[in-house]
């Protein structure tokens, strides 16, 4: 995919573990700091597995072949799973000098997937990890101090499951008790309540979503009694918790593969963005699911997806086989176009995310991606300006 917007690598690192996570902390306190996860298989494992890597989609529908050629990793198989949680901070952004400097290190089950609290609990900024053992962990920055402590850690019983994603309901609209809900490799959802006074998380609501992996589940920001969920069985759907997610709100069959991201669009109450195996990014108006606004092409699986910090039109997207992509919507949700495209990866494009440090002028965040079999971090800036 030819792109006149190439930027170049302002720094990068070896993560040494497969990478496959990046939250940068949305407080300004710590806006220099973000935290990668990492998932590496156990040496003594067989080296017939690929890797603990999200697999290639078998789509469900007989129309639907994919055309990746990598064999795909089985999550049911029982195996050691290791993580590492990696802090980094971003220095010599003010001078424009941009080193990457690797604070902390915990070792950790493996990591699927991230998600900062928007909002301080108990003081503190919080970030929620869900890991290769089907548990979900907080860990929190104390003070002013950089240093990442685990507050508490909920087992969900499902230890031969993996926790793929997990999304807090605090995200638009704050609350006193907010809420957590994890995915996971059986297809169940589980949403928990934390007490943020005690930092104990309760389960409030468990259901079985989904027949295939549930890689991926979000909140309405606007109205958090609204969730979707995105599988293996090409599934997007959604969930209402007034009715206790008996049945779902919809079903929508519009990817051609797997659903393995899904973000709400923070700054705008109706808008939704899914991604999936099958290369497309949909933009979705909430009030009515049954045809997305419009298809972006990426040219890789789009396993992440992330909204500026501040603006309501412009995504960035991990997308596995082909980079990372800025998409801009500022002609309307009808017309995705991609302006960066970040190829420097030489390897499965998963983790990524925005700097929520303040701009100079018309410039884009600064931006963390990492990648997985070649287990490399790189920090770069989108080239294009906006006003």
């Amino acid at each position: 995919m030819s792109n006149p917007f190439n930027p170049p690598s302002l720094d990068s690192d070896d993560t040494l573990y497969s990478a496959d996570s990046i939250e940068f902390c949305p407080f300004q306190s710590h806006s220099h700091l973000f935290a990668c996860g990492t998932y590496q298989l156990a040496k003594d494992e067989s080296e017939d597995e690929p890797g603990p890597a999200p697999p290639e989609p078998t789509a469900t529908d007989s129309d639907t072949d994919s055309s990746d050629d990598d064999e795909p990793v089985k999550v049911e198989k029982p195996m050691l799973r290791l993580g590492r949680l990696l802090v980094y901070a971003v220095e010599g952004e003010r001078d424009d000098t941009y080193k990457l400097n690797n604070l902390e290190r915990i070792e950790t089950a493996a990591i699927l997937d991230m998600k900062w609290s928007h909002q301080l609990i108990h003081g503190n900024p919080t970030l929620g990890v869900a890991d290769a053992s089907g548990d979900l962990s907080l860990y929190q920055f104390k003070s002013a101090g950089n240093d990442l402590e685990i507050v508490t850690k909920y087992q969900t019983n499902y230890s031969s499951k993996l926790a793929l994603s997990l999304d807090w309901s605090n995200r638009v609209q704050t609350s006193e008790q907010p809420q957590i809900a994890v995915s996971l490799s059986s297809g169940d959802i589980t949403i928990l309540d934390l007490d943020p006074t005690s930092s104990t998380l309760t389960e409030s609501l468990t259901w079985h979503a989904h027949d295939f992996e549930a890689w991926i589940v979000g909140w309405n920001y606007h109205d958090t009694n609204i969730l979707y969920t995105g599988a293996d069985d090409c599934r997007l759907k959604g969930w209402d918790k007034r009715m206790d997610c008996s049945y779902a709100t919809f079903t929508s069959k519009a990817h051609q593969m797997g659903v393995c991201s899904i973000q709400s669009n923070p700054h705008d109450e109706h808008t939704l963005a899914t991604g999936s195996y099958d290369e497309n990014v949909l933009i979705w108006d909430t009030r009515s699911m049954r045809q997305p606004l419009s298809t972006t092409e990426t040219g890789g699986g789009v396993w992440r997806l992330k909204w500026h910090p501040t603006r309501k039109d412009i995504l960035l997207a991990g997308c596995m086989h082909n980079g990372f992509h800025v998409i801009n919507y500022s002609e309307g949700w009808s017309t995705g176009s991609i302006g960066s495209s970040f190829m420097e990866h030489a390897s499965l494009a998963y983790g990524t995310d925005w700097s929520y440090a303040p701009t100079k002028g018309d410039e884009l965040p600064l931006v963390a991606s990492c990648s997985f079999y070649d287990h490399l971090l790189h920090m770069w800036r989108p080239t294009e300006k906006v006003n």
